[in-house]
């Protein structure tokens, strides 16, 4: 089977749940689920330029007000525990039937095949970890702050200890996080947090990454071996090698895609979808362009984060955000959120060459007031800096009066 770039392209975003417009203004849970079970994993993340990547990632895909998409999501792993935490691509929630896939990784942590370093410290400091463990059991969920000393629960561990022992610990599946407090992790055992069958089971390695595999393949609509082994972080060697199982076993069917260098995977029987994408920004660590590899060869979309960059050397900005219309990564915006000022600052706003008509600057003018409305912010500001800026700063201008 041989598909275009086009088609390559609107799988990507309709396995995303990023084509046709958002349909309400008010998310529920039921819209929250359908967006993860697009997703499949949602990276955390800690940076809030504008808001926290989590949030953003789900906002591309319902719509809302931040402080109720947060609350929907905080209910969903923290209460009705729909979601998980785990590291599945990095830090990440996941549906918490998912967990269990994850169990090889928690085993391979504990031998000694995952981070080094703190695997040293699980065979160097056992007592410590015994500790730990032991005080979680008899007083419950505990943050790494409160077994420092001076700290609530127990002042006799040092600051940096007893996050690697909790580190550790959640590392190895012994504990996981139990709730958040102002981002602050609270960790407790896995029984009193999951399902008690979610907590006991565990399929074996091999057919974990099987199903995690499979997984990926749905959630990237079409992807390279490197895409799809890189959805849930898997061994490259053994995930390559489970990916040949699933073409020879006809789970995965071999594809062609016009313009790239190597071949494509997709589910048997995947229908070719016709909309075109929605118009929304996205997310530095949205799953469309979290694999840089994957960004530059379906769209064509050279991409690097440039928040550890020191600022002179930066080519574009702190946190710069793609913007998504009509199928295609046409523009990047450097963006900030001045919450003191009420105001979205564009601190630099950068055409993709060729790829920035009026019609898709009107989009983002659009967008970009949809993002100040998440944020509770009442104004839109773009700096001069960047080859999109005095078309944006009209287009802001139009669609503000729109």
């Amino acid at each position: 089977m041989r598909i275009s770039s086009l088609q390559a392209r609107r799988l990507a975003v309709h396995a995303q749940d990023l084509d046709g417009p958002v349909t309400t203004t008010t998310p529920t849970r039921s819209h929250l689920k359908r967006a993860l079970d697009h997703l499949g994993v949602l990276q955390i993340d800690a940076v809030n330029a504008i808001a926290r990547s989590h949030l953003l990632v789900l906002r591309a895909r319902l719509g809302g007000e931040h402080d109720h998409v947060r609350d929907l999501l905080e209910r969903a792993a923290y209460r009705s525990r729909d979601l998980a935490e785990y590291w599945c691509h990095e830090a990440s929630f996941v549906p918490v039937e998912d967990w269990p896939l994850f169990r090889w990784r928690m085993d391979r942590a504990r031998q000694g095949e995952l981070y080094k370093s703190l695997a040293r410290f699980g065979e160097e400091r056992r007592e410590l970890l015994d500790a730990v463990l032991a005080h979680i059991t008899q007083e419950g969920a505990v943050s790494a702050g409160e077994l420092e000393p001076g700290g609530r629960k127990g002042p006799w561990w040092g600051w940096s200890d007893s996050k690697i022992a909790l580190e550790y610990l959640f590392w190895v599946g012994d504990v996981t996080v139990s709730r958040r407090d102002n981002f602050t992790r609270y960790y407790d055992l896995p029984e009193r947090v999951l399902p008690e069958q979610t907590a006991r089971q565990a399929p074996p390695e091999a057919e974990a990454h099987r199903t995690l595999l499979l997984m990926a393949a749905s959630h990237l609509g079409v992807g390279a071996a490197d895409d799809i082994v890189d959805y849930h972080r898997l061994p490259k060697r053994d995930g390559k090698a489970r990916l040949a199982e699933l073409v020879e076993n006809g789970d995965l069917d071999l594809v062609e895609v016009d313009g790239w260098d190597r071949p494509g995977y997709m589910l048997p029987g995947t229908a070719l979808p016709r909309r075109p994408s929605r118009s929304v920004l996205l997310s530095p660590f949205d799953p469309i362009v979290w694999f840089r590899p994957r960004a530059e060869r379906l769209y064509g979309f050279e991409y690097r984060i440039e928040i550890y960059v020191p600022a002179p050397k930066r080519v574009y900005g702190y946190y710069v955000l793609p913007f998504l219309h009509d199928d295609q990564l046409r523009a990047r915006l450097d963006l900030k959120a001045d919450r003191a000022a009420g105001v979205l600052r564009v601190n630099g706003s950068y055409a993709e060459f060729g790829l920035m008509d009026r019609d898709a600057t009107d989009a983002l003018g659009g967008e970009l007031w949809s993002l100040a409305r998440f944020c509770g912010l009442d104004e839109v500001d773009v700096a001069p800096r960047g080859d999109l800026a005095a078309a944006l700063r009209d287009a802001v201008a139009t669609t503000g009066r729109a």
